[in-house]
């Protein structure tokens, strides 16, 4: 609990890592008090599952993965995204509408299948517009199994489009974009394209494009003029889905290569909206020099996705991981803070004990003491009790106590004014009756428990306490009390 702040204090940092068709791009991203900033981004070509394994643990040691928990990125092109409208605004039934159409809009059961949702917009109408991805359960499975076999740990499996749009909000300063209407970014990475529509923060829309800065720097005209149609095509679909709202701008990022046949000017004229091509490495100081990749694949790769995961993890809230993986990991969670718990109690116990136990050790140090000097004295002041007890039955016997004169002169002191007395039975050595009227009976108790006070007397009872009834509820109540006398030479 001391060291809990200085750990705030202290930088962590994020990792994400994403697997397109051969490549193998990671970001790291540090975090701390003073913000955020990038420490690398690597890219290395893959050629099999075993060399990712082998390349993960070799990316460990050289402290490019400084954390044992990783963000996995999936690419657009492994996932299907589909944009449905549910009638219901309540989250229970959209989970369970998601669940039934998770599995109809794929070919695959619902168990080969890992769906989530995320909604856009729920209209005062009763319906909710959702983004519902799925992804073959292989595919996490994958990268699961490659993780386990580089001892790491996956803190999320999400989706690359949230990376990319983390990563254009990154950028959007230096564009300027201020439009309230759709954006269109179109990401170029190496094996495809992904295409998205943003509105209100938000992926209103996403799409991959099957061209990719591969088969762009082949240099056929064919392939660049098949990406302009695809893009157009998305662009088509987009508006013709959202009545009223129609693309205001396209962004072009990622892969930094030259589109012959392609050029800005010639997208804008053909999809009749303003087109920008931005560059992210440029976005931010100094990412270019974190880069590392070979030479010749410079600007073939978007490190958008893994980058925008590692700057801004909690806003890509679609988590493709498994369910029972994300069962096991709440249940580890749970019992790591139990544990954490049980070891706070037993601390907390553990200093209440030694806080109660420290003043009775010392009162039992002190009592010990005490007993030590009683022990000590005991002998002296026995002696000194037996000649006590000898002096107060000398004095007794030599005082007349409990006579009639001394009994009558006691009851005359403490009789209260409400009770009067007929008659005063005195038996010497025995006992002393009395007989009497009270005008209240209560108060015959009460001068039974002053009698009890005195010392001439021991267990004062009353013999009976009867209420005589007069005319106008004026009676008096009769009573009997008998007091023994005390004997004197008693110690």
């Amino acid at each position: 609990m001391i060291s809990l702040p200085l750990q705030l204090r202290r930088e962590r940092s994020v990792v994400a890592l994403e697997l397109g068709g051969e490549w193998l791009k990671l970001a790291q991203v540090a975090v701390g008090p003073k913000g955020r900033r990038l420490v690398r981004l690597i890219g290395r070509r893959v050629a099999s599952q075993e060399e990712l394994s082998t390349m993960l643990l070799e990316l460990a040691k050289e402290g490019a993965i400084p954390t044992e928990s990783v963000l996995i990125s999936i690419p657009r092109n492994l996932v299907t995204v589909r944009n449905l409208q549910l009638p219901t605004t309540d989250l229970q039934e959209l989970k369970e509408m998601v669940s039934l159409q998770a599995a109809k809009q794929t070919p695959y059961s619902k168990d080969e299948i890992i769906p989530d949702f995320q909604v856009v917009r729920s209209s005062p109408e009763g319906y909710t517009d959702v983004v519902l991805v799925t992804t073959h359960r292989s595919v996490s499975s994958a990268w699961l199994k490659i993780l386990d076999e580089a001892q790491l740990k996956a803190e999320g499996i999400r989706l690359s489009s949230y990376g990319v749009l983390s990563s254009y909000r990154m950028i959007r300063p230096s564009t300027g974009d201020e439009e309230k209407g759709p954006i269109a970014v179109v990401d170029i990475d190496s094996n495809f394209s992904d295409f998205m529509v943003i509105l209100n923060g938000e992926i209103n829309l996403t799409r991959a494009l099957s061209i990719g800065s591969a088969k762009l720097l082949e240099g056929q005209a064919r392939e660049v003029e098949r990406l302009a149609e695809q893009i157009q095509l998305a662009v088509d679909l987009y508006e013709s889905e959202s009545i009223g709202l129609r693309i205001t701008k396209l962004v072009v990022t990622g892969a930094e290569i030259e589109l012959v046949g392609l050029t800005i000017e010639s997208l804008t004229e053909k999809l009749r909206v303003p087109v920008e091509r931005v560059s992210l490495l440029d976005s931010i100081p100094g990412a270019r020099e974190m880069v590392d990749l070979p030479e010749a694949q410079r600007g073939a790769l978007s490190f958008a996705a893994v980058l925008g995961l590692g700057w801004d993890p909690g806003r890509a809230r679609i988590d493709l991981m498994p369910q029972e993986v994300r069962i096991r990991e709440a249940l580890a969670q749970k019992g790591r803070a139990l544990v954490f718990m049980g070891m706070l109690v037993i601390s907390i116990l553990t200093a209440l004990t030694v806080l109660i136990w420290q003043p009775i050790y010392f009162k039992k140090q002190y009592l010990e003491q005490l007993q030590r000097e009683v022990r000590r004295t005991q002998e002296g002041a026995s002696e000194v009790e037996s000649v006590r007890k000898k002096i107060k039955s000398l004095t007794e016997a030599t005082r007349l106590q409990n006579s009639s004169l001394e009994i009558l002169y006691v009851l005359h002191k403490t009789l209260p004014s409400e009770i009067y007395l007929k008659a005063v039975t005195f038996e010497e050595g025995s006992q002393v009756t009395l007989k009497g009227v009270s005008r209240r009976m209560s108060a015959v108790f009460e001068y039974v428990a002053i009698l009890e006070k005195l010392p001439n007397f021991r267990q004062v009872k009353t013999r009976h306490v009867t209420k005589s009834e007069e005319k106008g509820g004026n009676g008096e109540a009769d009573f009997e009390i008998t007091c023994p006398l005390r004997l004197w030479n008693e110690v």
